[in-house]
Order: C-alpha cells, then sequence, then structure tokens
C-alpha cells in the first residue's frame, strides 16, 4: 500500500494571494464609497452655496414678458422660473445666463394669468476639480413678484 504525501500550497504563494484578494476588496470598497461622498462645488473658491448668498437681482413681470436686471457680482448661469397660481406651483422654464450688471428679458407662457405670483430662483455654475457644475439656490433666494398684463 502506498503512502501519499499531501501537500499544500507554499507560504509565499498563500501570502502573495491573501495580499492581492486584500488590496482588491480595498479598491473596491474605496470606490463604492466614494460613490456616497459628493464633490465639493466651488465658485470663487469658496463652496457654491455661500455664492447664493451674494446673488442680487430684481424682476419685473408684465405684458407678457419677465425683465431680470443682476445688480449683483455674482453672475447667473441661468434662472429657474415657476408660476403660482391656483394653488399650485410649477416650473414653467429657464432663462439664459445673466452677467452681473446685465438686464434681459424673456418671454412668458400665454397660460399665465394676471395676479399669478412669478418666482425666479437663481441657478449658478461652479466647479468641481475634474468638471462643471450647475447649483439650484434654495427657494429663499428667489424672488417673486405678480405677473400684470
Amino acid at each position: 500500500m502506498a503512502v501519499l504525501k499531501k501537500r499544500g500550497i507554499s507560504p509565499v504563494v498563500a501570502t502573495t494571494l491573501l495580499v492581492s484578494i486584500t488590496l482588491i476588496l480595498a479598491v473596491i470598497v474605496f470606490f463604492w464609497a466614494r460613490s456616497f461622498i459628493g464633490e465639493t462645488v466651488e465658485k470663487n473658491d469658496r463652496a457654491i452655496e455661500m455664492s447664493c448668498d451674494n446673488v442680487e437681482f430684481l424682476m419685473e413681470a408684465k405684458n407678457g414678458n419677465l425683465t431680470i436686471n443682476n445688480i449683483g457680482s455674482v453672475p447667473i448661469y441661468t434662472v429657474e422660473i415657476r408660476v403660482r397660481g391656483r394653488g399650485e406651483i410649477k416650473e414653467i422654464g429657464r432663462a439664459a445666463g445673466i452677467k452681473s450688471g446685465e438686464t434681459k428679458v424673456f418671454s412668458l407662457p400665454s397660460e399665465i394669468r394676471p395676479g399669478d405670483r412669478v418666482i425666479a430662483v437663481p441657478i449658478l455654475l461652479g466647479e468641481t476639480r475634474t468638471r462643471r457644475v450647475t447649483h439650484i439656490c434654495d427657494a429663499k433666494y428667489g424672488i417673486s413678484t405678480e405677473y400684470m398684463s
């Protein structure tokens, strides 16, 4: 009867496999966790949320037009336009960018009735390390006015 000699893998191979598997798992966990942590969006070398504090603009809605005058030092990338009428608020569109000191006039949809509230919320353009990103400021930074025909 022959005696079988059992052989395992060598300690060097076992250690190499263990280290490789650990590194692969660490990389997977790193990329998984990275998806939960957002990149910081900055404008003028500070968090973009703080730039919303410096946005200043005036607005007038009448005769089918919306006039926006950017009186602040922060350029507005675009403006989200909402209408509150008949108990609901709905987004009706976006107005193109308005540089500091610039005034622009935009056409409003015909469905807006006199007495409706037109609300404009600024949207800023910020940057991460890799790309440009838009940021909608909180509604408290928006302004509203009554539409007059």
